[in-house]
C-alpha cells in the first residue's frame, strides 16, 4: 500500500477519534453542567433527548471510521 493511503487513512482515523472524543468531552464538561444549572428538570431532559437525537448520527459516522481504518 503507498505510504500516501496509510497516511490519508491515519488521518481520517484520527479525524475521527478526536471528534467521537472531543464532542464526548466538551457534553461532559460544558454543556451539560451549565444546562443542569439552567433548565428544570422536564426542560433537561428534553434538551438531552433532542442533544441525543442531535449526536448519535455523528457517533455512528465516527464509529463506522474507526472500525473502517
Amino acid at each position: 500500500m503507498p505510504i500516501w493511503t496509510l497516511s490519508i487513512i491515519f488521518w481520517l482515523h484520527m479525524l475521527a477519534t478526536v471528534i467521537w472524543i472531543g464532542s464526548l468531552a466538551a457534553l461532559a464538561l460544558v454543556v451539560l453542567p451549565a444546562a443542569q444549572r439552567s433548565l428544570d428538570d422536564p426542560s433537561y431532559t428534553k434538551f438531552l433527548e433532542a442533544l441525543q437525537r442531535r449526536l448519535d448520527p455523528l457517533g455512528w459516522f465516527c464509529l463506522v471510521v474507526l472500525a473502517g481504518t
